[in-house]
C-alpha cells in the first residue's frame, strides 16, 4: 500500500515518520538546507532525529546520504536519547560555521498536561554545527562549555521549553544598547549585560494546575550574552504573554491554548520581508502597512480535536516603555494560519526580500490502523510566501468593518478610503511556476452556473455538478479560478444589499467517481472555505470530518464608477494524492487528507449548492432552461456563482527525481535501547 495514497509532488521522507520543518538555511553553494524530524523505521512518533535535504527551488529535493539513510542529526547522547527536536540556525555559529541550535530531549514526561509534571532538565538546548553544509554535524562535548548551552528554565512549572529561534533585530538592538534605560535581568540583578547582537526566542507555557493565576503561553526572549558566542545567552524575560485558553475567543481566530510550540518572529510588508523592520535599521518608517507577527502553535484549545492545536499568527505590536526595562509585545489581532491538519510551521528569510513559511501536514489515521501498511507518515505543506495583504476601497461604513474580534485590522488611506489589513500567504512562486511548466494544461470555457433545480423545504440540498471537459489522468493535479457570487441583484447599492444569505456555495467536485469524491467549495452565507470530506473515501477508518476556515468577501467601492460589488475568490486547490491543500484569496488556507481507494476518483467538476440558510427560508429556484450557461456578455444570473479564468494543471511534478517510486523500508524500530534502558517507549 506504500504507493497508493503518497504525494509526489512537495517534500516528504523516503519512509517513516517525518513531522516538524528545522534548521532551513541558504548554503554556500546557494542551495538551500531543508531539515526535517523523521524515524526513517518508525511510522509513529519516537526519538526523532534530523533528517535533510536540499533544494534550489522549494519544489525539487535530494537527500542528503541517499535515500536508504537521510539521517544527518541522530540522538546520541544521554542529553539529546529521546530526541533531537526542532532547531534554527546560526549562520555564522561555532567557529564561524553553521550552527544548530535545537532542543535535546531526555529522560522524563514531556506535554502541557502531563502526570507527573514535565520537570527542569528533560528539555534542555544544544549545540551542533556543520562544516561541509549540512552533510555532517558535529554536537559539541557535554559539560561545562559545551552542550547543553541552555539547562535552566527562566520560570517555575513549565508546560515545556523548546523549538529555540535565533534571529537578530536592529530595533531590539538599539533599545537594549540605550544606556539612559535599566534593563533589569529577570532571575539575575546585578549579572553581566548581555552585548551580543543576535536574539533567541523559546517556546512554552505556564501549568493550569500549578499555577491558574498565570497559566498560559509564554515565548521566553535571550540575548546573546557575548558576540560570537554561542554557548552563553542571558533571560530578557517573557517577550509574550498570554492567559490560558481552552476554546477559540472568535471563530475568526484560534486559541492561545496553554502552551506555545515552534514560535517564530517576523516583520513583513505587502512585498514579503520587511528589511526595514527585524532586519532594518529604520523602526520609524510607516507602519500602516507593515505587520510585525509571531507565528506559533498553540496546545490545548480545540476541543481534542486536530491533536488539540493551533496553527496561529498574531499581529504584534512592541512596548518599549515596560517598568523592568525589558521589550514586551501585545496582541493587536490574531488568525489561522491553516485551519486544516498541518502544523508546526517554520518561517525564514527567503530570496528577493520574501518571507517564506512551510509547516507539516499529518495524517488522518488517528488510531494507526493502516500506519504500518502506508509505510509513511506526515509530509510538508507546500512552501509559501508570507506578506502583509491588503485589500482597498472596502465600502466606507459596511458593518462588516465593526466585526468583533476579527483577524484583520482597518487603516483609512491618505485618500480617505478604507482598507483591510490583515496575514497573507501564497504558494511560493517556484511551486506554481514548475506545477504549471509540467503540467498538460486545460482551460475550460468561463460560465455561470445556478443550482438548477426547485428547492422545497422537504428536500435535501440541491447541487449542480458540471464536469470538466477534459480531465485529468491520475490524482495529481492543481486548479485555479475566479469565483463571482451573485444574489438577487447584479451590484449593490449598499451593504443592506449584500444578501450574503441568499447566494449559493460554489467551488470544484474533486478526486470524484460514482463513490468517492470530495467538495471543495466556499459558502457566502457563513463566509466559509469549507472542504466536505464526508465521501473522500470508502475506507471507514480514515477521518472524514468536514474542514472550515473564515473567510470573508468584502464589498468593494469602485472608486471611478461608485458601483460597489462583492469581492471575487481567488481559489487555487492542489490535489497531490491524499493530500488536499487550498487557498483562498490569498488569506484562508486549509490543507488536509483524503485517502480515495478506487482508481478512477479522479474526476474534476464545477459544484454549485444551494446553502442551508436557502433551504431554511423555503425558498425556490426555478429551474434554468440549461444548468449551465456560458458567459458571453453581462447577462446577470440570479442566485449564482461564475466560474472565471479557470485552469486544470493535470500532472504536477516529481519532486524528488533521484528516488525510486517505492522508497518503502523494512519496518524495524529505531534506538530499541530507549524502550528497554530507559524506559522511553513501547516498541509500536
Amino acid at each position: 500500500m506504500f504507493t497508493i495514497w503518497r504525494p509526489k509532488a512537495r517534500l516528504l521522507a523516503p519512509a517513516g515518520w517525518l513531522n516538524d520543518p528545522m534548521s532551513i538555511y541558504q548554503t554556500k553553494n546557494g542551495s538551500w538546507h531543508i531539515g526535517y524530524q523523521c524515524s526513517p523505521h518508525r511510522v509513529v512518533w519516537g526519538n526523532v532525529s534530523q533528517c535533510s535535504a536540499s533544494t534550489d527551488d522549494f519544489t525539487y529535493f535530494n537527500d542528503y546520504h541517499s535515500w536508504e539513510n537521510p539521517i544527518t542529526i541522530p540522538p546520541t547522547q544521554l542529553y539529546d536519547i529521546r530526541g533531537v527536536f526542532d532547531g534554527s540556525i546560526i549562520k555564522d555559529g561555532w567557529n564561524g560555521y553553521p550552527t544548530l541550535i535545537y532542543t535535546s530531549a531526555s529522560f522524563g514526561t514531556l506535554g502541557y498536561s502531563s502526570h507527573p509534571p514535565e520537570k527542569e532538565g528533560t528539555e534542555t538546548q544544544s549545540i551542533a554545527y556543520t562544516e561541509d553544509d549540512g552533510l555532517t554535524w558535529t554536537k559539541l562535548n557535554f559539560g561545562a562549555n559545551g552542550n547543553p548551552v541552555i539547562y535552566y528554565w527562566p520560570e517555575q512549572h513549565l508546560t515545556g521549553f523548546r523549538d529555540p529561534y535565533v534571529f537578530e533585530s536592529q530595533e531590539f538592538l538599539a533599545f537594549y544598547s540605550n544606556s539612559s534605560i535599566e534593563h533589569k535581568l529577570p532571575n539575575n540583578p546585578g549579572g553581566i549585560a548581555p552585548t551580543g547582537s543576535k536574539f533567541l526566542t523559546l517556546s512554552g507555557g505556564i501549568r493550569a494546575d500549578a499555577d491558574p493565576l498565570n497559566a498560559g503561553g509564554r515565548l521566553f526572549l535571550y540575548r546573546q550574552t557575548h558576540e560570537n558566542n554561542v554557548l552563553d545567552w542571558t533571560y530578557l524575560g517573557a517577550l509574550i504573554t498570554l492567559p490560558g485558553a481552552s476554546k477559540s475567543s472568535s471563530p475568526w481566530r484560534g486559541s492561545s491554548g496553554f502552551n506555545f510550540e515552534c514560535g517564530a518572529l517576523a516583520s513583513i510588508n505587502e512585498g514579503g520581508r520587511n528589511v526595514e523592520g527585524l532586519d532594518g535599521s529604520n523602526p520609524h518608517l510607516n507602519r500602516s502597512h507593515r505587520l510585525d507577527v509571531f507565528l506559533t502553535g498553540t496546545e490545548g484549545g480545540r476541543n481534542a480535536t486536530y491533536m488539540d492545536s493551533w496553527p496561529t499568527w498574531y499581529a504584534l505590536k512592541y512596548d518599549y516603555n515596560h517598568p523592568d526595562g525589558n521589550v514586551k509585545a501585545k496582541v493587536e489581532f490574531s488568525g489561522v494560519i491553516d485551519w486544516g491538519r498541518s502544523y508546526a510551521y517554520v518561517t525564514f528569510s527567503g530570496p528577493e526580500n520574501r518571507q517564506v513559511l512551510v509547516g507539516w501536514c499529518y495524517e488522518d489515521d488517528e488510531q494507526n490502523v493502516l500506519s504500518a501498511q502506508r509505510g509513511y507518515s506526515g509530509a510538508f505543506t507546500l512552501f509559501r510566501d508570507i506578506f502583509v495583504k491588503v485589500i482597498r476601497n472596502v465600502l466606507p461604513g459596511s458593518p462588516d468593518l465593526d466585526e468583533p474580534n476579527p483577524n484583520w485590522t482597518v487603516k483609512t488611506e491618505p485618500d480617505g478610503s478604507k482598507s483591510v489589513i490583515t496575514f497573507g500567504q501564497k504558494i511560493a512562486k517556484e511551486v506554481i511556476s514548475a506545477y504549471k511548466k509540467s503540467s498538460n494544461v486545460f482551460k475550460p470555457p468561463d460560465r455561470t452556473i445556478d443550482i438548477g433545480v426547485d428547492v422545497s423545504d422537504s428536500e435535501a440540498l440541491s447541487t449542480n455538478i458540471v464536469g470538466f471537459e477534459s480531465q485529468p489522468k491520475d490524482k495529481f493535479y492543481a486548479i485555479s479560478a475566479q469565483l463571482d457570487f451573485h444574489g438577487s441583484k447584479s451590484n449593490l447599492n449598499d451593504s443592506v444589499a449584500l444578501e450574503r444569505a441568499q447566494m449559493v456555495r460554489g467551488g470544484f467536485r474533486v478526486l470524484g467517481s460514482d463513490h468517492e469524491w470530495t467538495d471543495v467549495y466556499y459558502d457566502p452565507s457563513t463566509e466559509s472555505l469549507v472542504i466536505s470530506r464526508g465521501h473522500s473515501s470508502l475506507i471507514s477508518s480514515y477521518g472524514n470530518s468536514t474542514e472550515a476556515g473564515k473567510l470573508r468577501l468584502w464589498p468593494i467601492c469602485d472608486p471611478v464608477t461608485n458601483i460597489t460589488s462583492l469581492e471575487s475568490l481567488n481559489m487555487t486547490i492542489v490535489v497531490d494524492n491524499s493530500i488536499l491543500e487550498v487557498y483562498a484569496n490569498e488569506q484562508a488556507v486549509i490543507t488536509t487528507r483524503v485517502y480515495p481507494w478506487l482508481l478512477n476518483s479522479t474526476s474534476v467538476s464545477f459544484f454549485v449548492q444551494a446553502s442551508d440558510s436557502w433551504n431554511a427560508t423555503g425558498r425556490r429556484f426555478k429551474k434554468a432552461d440549461d444548468q449551465q450557461m456560458l458567459i458571453t456578455n453581462s447577462t446577470f444570473l440570479p442566485h449564482s456563482v461564475s466560474f472565471s479564468h479557470v485552469e486544470l494543471w493535470d500532472g504536477l511534478v516529481n519532486s524528488w527525481p533521484n528516488r525510486p517510486r517505492d522508497t518503502s523500508l523494512p519496518g524495524t524500530f529505531s534506538h530499541n535501547i530507549t524502550s528497554t534502558l530507559y524506559d522511553l517507549w513501547p516498541d509500536v
